[in-house]
């Protein structure tokens, strides 16, 4: 299968692969069940790195999986992963029914999911989830199914907005118990585009919201060229997670104390 979007900037060949994999097997354990299966995250976005990037898909169902089928989901993940290794611990798949999507706001519902760190596994997801959906209706697109905007009832977007700026404010507490340079680079770059997000008023890339944040706080300008270095290679330094969580804590603050006040 061809990859759509901006995929055109990476060596698409293996991803490709992993792409048509997941799609194929999908579609063919869900049959029925399947309504669209659906593309977003860094890839859409054209910042995807092809040795760090995730690769963010949604599949969208007519009803919730029952455990059989959740059964097979998982085992098709592992034999994805094992022909393709470098893609372990990079998937991320959240599987939802439509009613779930068109109830969010009002109720939780029972989504599968995937993601790095998280093996395969149901939670409940509502308004909590509002960042996810609103991107997935503004930039998703179908790799399979029907137009995306056509499932999801339209987000204002002051609500992702404020649900945004939330979301970073936690950040504050997130980095006492973040326990890699994986998990600090990923604070400081997803506190990055948040504020970013917040203050123009449009979401944005990691990698652009980086060189924004560099620029606007050039006290941090070096912990964030070295948050862009942790993020493909944590080892690329002899600091430890010790060493730099002062540093982060403290960029963190900075950044945050530049929101707008709720």
């Amino acid at each position: 299968m061809s990859i759509p979007g901006p995929a055109h900037i990476v060596d698409s060949s293996e991803l490709a692969q992993v792409l048509n994999s997941l799609v194929t097997g999908v579609s063919s354990i869900l049959q029925k069940n399947l309504i669209g299966i659906y593309l977003y995250g860094s890839l859409v976005a054209g910042d995807f790195d092809a040795d760090v990037s995730d690769l963010d898909l949604v599949v969208i169902t007519n009803r919730a999986l029952d455990d059989a089928t959740f059964s097979s989901l998982q085992e098709l993940h592992w034999q994805v992963i094992l022909s393709y290794p470098a893609w372990d611990d990079r998937l991320e798949l959240a599987y939802v029914s439509l009613d779930a999507l068109r109830t969010f706001r009002e109720r939780q519902s029972l989504i599968a999911i995937i993601s790095p760190g998280e093996p395969f596994h149901q939670l409940e997801a509502g308004y909590d989830w509002l960042i996810s959906w609103y991107m997935l209706r503004e930039t998703g697109i179908a790799l399979t199914g029907p137009d995306i905007a056509s499932l999801i009832d339209p987000i204002e977007p002051g609500h992702y907005i404020e649900a945004v700026q939330s979301h970073i404010e936690a950040y504050r507490h997130s980095v006492k118990s973040a326990n890699s340079k994986s998990n600090l680079s990923y604070i400081v770059l997803t506190t990055a585009r948040g504020l970013y997000t917040v203050l123009h008023g449009q979401p944005t890339s990691k990698l652009k919201a980086a060189v924004w944040a560099a620029r606007a706080f050039p006290k941090w300008a070096q912990l964030i060229d070295q948050a862009l270095r942790w993020r493909i290679d944590p080892e690329s330094d002899s600091l430890s997670v010790d060493d730099i969580r002062p540093s982060v804590e403290a960029c963190v603050k900075d950044l945050l104390a530049t929101l707008p006040i709720n």
